[in-house]
């Protein structure tokens, strides 16, 4: 496996146990990454009490923008729709901590460094689905 590829699925690897250490059940796509199935497997899939988390998990070590190819976009939106879930980009470059952007559209993505000052952090992501709204306390 090259470096850079080693690299990333470190970083993935680490993703999916900081969600698991949040009490999320997660998997991680035995293939992700590599291209080698018919049916897309997204890198991450985080579940937790009545939601469900798609991650397209991308690392870079230089804060230079991502491309998503908008066929990957529209599959991932597909796997989410069929899990009935939500689909999000996962972003880290080093040094910084992930930020989440939802998809919601099946256009491919351009995401400058700049861009991810929108995104939601981690803890933002899963308070925005764990968080019990108002009306739940009031049953």
């Amino acid at each position: 496996m090259s470096l850079p590829k080693r690299k990333g699925s470190a970083h993935e690897r680490a993703l999916a146990n900081k969600l698991w250490d949040m009490g999320l059940a997660v998997l991680r796509g035995c293939s992700s990454g590599g291209g080698v199935r018919k049916r897309f497997v997204p890198d991450i899939v985080a579940m937790g009490p009545g939601f469900v988390l798609i991650f397209e998990a991308k690392y870079r070590s230089e804060r230079n923008p991502i491309r998503i190819e908008e066929e990957k976009i529209a599959r991932l939106l597909e796997f989410a729709q069929r899990a009935k879930g939500d689909a999000y980009v996962a972003i880290k470059f080093r040094g910084d901590d992930w930020r989440f952007l939802p998809v919601t559209s099946k256009e491919g993505l351009l995401v400058k460094p700049e861009d991810l000052g929108n995104a939601y952090t981690l803890e933002q992501l899963i308070n925005k689905y764990m968080s019990k709204s108002l009306m739940e306390y009031l049953k």
